[in-house]
């Protein structure tokens, strides 16, 4: 399938992921390929972001599927630039602070004594917060135009659909 998604099945696909994120698991994850893994975790990123930053991210255990991974790389060759340099800079305090904020996290330290003690990503993100609508249609827009990248979620999507 090389021709471009039309909206309604960018949508369906992007609704689609949006619920798949709730089982993702390493087992389910290795059923994707890299486009579709890493569509998986800019979704899984700014869920997290959205809901409560980076500190949230990490605390609920993620910051490693996020800033480990070669999310920030994917999203350059798919021509997005902003949102990358901020999980690259994420990366760095992940790996100063990552631990902390998880053990602590599990010690049952709430979530703004934490912000507050590693305030630091607050920075980060408010940059996110600033680009995060431009880049999003970017991401779209890399979907839309290389749903051959993207077969085993189309797939998925489709058969989601049909069921309902």
């Amino acid at each position: 399938m090389n021709t471009p998604l039309n909206s309604k099945q960018l949508y369906h696909l992007l609704d689609y992921s949006l619920l798949r994120l709730a089982e993702l698991d390493e087992q389910t994850a290795a059923a994707y390929n890299d486009a579709e893994n890493t569509l998986l975790a800019y979704l899984f990123m700014d869920q997290h972001m959205e809901a409560g930053g980076l500190v949230y991210l990490i605390a609920a255990g993620n910051g490693g599927y996020v800033l480990d991974n070669p999310l920030a790389d994917s999203l350059r060759r798919w021509g997005i630039k902003t949102t990358p340099k901020i999980l690259d800079k994420a990366r760095t305090l992940y790996q100063k602070h990552g631990a902390e904020i998880e053990r602590l996290a599990e010690a049952g330290e709430d979530l703004d004594s934490l912000r507050r003690r590693f305030n630091d990503f607050e920075e980060l993100d408010a940059e996110y917060y600033e680009i995060c609508e431009d880049d999003f249609p970017l991401v779209s827009a890399y979907v839309r135009a290389h749903p051959q990248d993207f077969p085993a979620l189309l797939a998925e999507s489709a058969a989601a659909k049909q069921a309902t």
